[in-house]
Parts: structure tokens; sequence; C-alpha cells
């Protein structure tokens, strides 16, 4: 006895596969709530797409991650890389305060560092005059703020 389903009724599946700017989005969102490790770089990974898809609420739901996730450097990482699909100027203010507000240390390192990573994959105009801001910020290690300057040269050359 086979059971056959339809796909009439599920309206993200499609012929050329599952359809992120349709697929319901309250599964992702626990799966990025879950103390499973697995199960929370899957819900990043799902929220990275579903925002390069152009669901802004996914974006919208990785800022918030950021406050949840505050002390917890290995998950913000991955957060901050998810967070490289949603250029905004409310993106690019949270990352700048994380990098104010996180200090640097062995902990804390990668997780500094895929910040900017991030903001430099940001279009110019959006990010120029913060970073402008961050590299002369004294909040902002030095080689952070060495990183920066140098971003903002880069942006000049072009």
């Amino acid at each position: 006895m086979s059971h056959k389903i339809s796909l009439t009724n599920i309206p993200w599946l499609t012929e050329q596969g599952i359809d992120l700017s349709r697929l319901p989005i309250d599964s992702v969102l626990r799966r990025a709530l879950s103390p499973n490790e697995e199960q929370f770089r899957t819900g990043c990974t799902l929220l990275n797409s579903m925002s390069h898809g152009g669901r802004a609420e996914a974006g919208v739901f990785l800022l918030g991650l950021l406050r949840q996730y505050s002390d917890d450097y290995g998950r913000l990482t991955s957060i901050a890389e998810a967070l490289g699909s949603f250029p905004t100027a409310a993106t690019v203010d949270a990352l700048a305060s994380e990098l104010r507000r996180v200090k640097g240390s062995s902990s804390t390192l990668g997780y500094l560092r895929r910040i900017i990573e991030t903001l430099e994959q940001f279009p110019a105009q959006l990010v120029d005059q913060r970073i402008a801001e961050l590299s002369s910020d004294p909040q902002v290690g030095t080689r952070f703020r060495q990183r920066l300057r140098s971003m903002t040269l880069r942006h000049i050359d072009e």
C-alpha cells in the first residue's frame, strides 16, 4: 500500500525545489532557538537563505538573536555570518554596537573578525560612515580599528 502526497497543498515545494519565500518560518525560528548546536546552525543557515530570498522577517529575527545569545561567541559568530544576507542600516548599527560592546580576547577574536567580514560584504554607501566612526572609536580594539581604517581606504580607492 503506497501513499501519495499531493504537492499542490504544499505551496513552498515547486518543481525547482523549495521556494524559501513561501516556506513557513515557525519551525526555522524554533531551530535557531534550540539548545542543540546542530539545530541552531541549521536555523541560522535557513534564516540566511530566507533573508537572501527577500524575507525581511528572517533578517529581523537574526538581529534579535544577537541579544538572545549575547555571551555565546560561537553562536554569535554564526549569527554575524548569517546577517551578511541582511544589509540594512539596522544591521550595520547592531554590528557596530557589538564591535563596541565586546572586548577583544582569545574567546571573542573570531566573532569580532566575523563582524568586520560581514560589514565588508555590505555596499560602501551603507557602511562607510559607520566604519569611519568605528575606525577612530577607542571602545573598538586597536587591531580592529586598523582593519576598519584599511576598509575606509579601500572604499576611497574604488
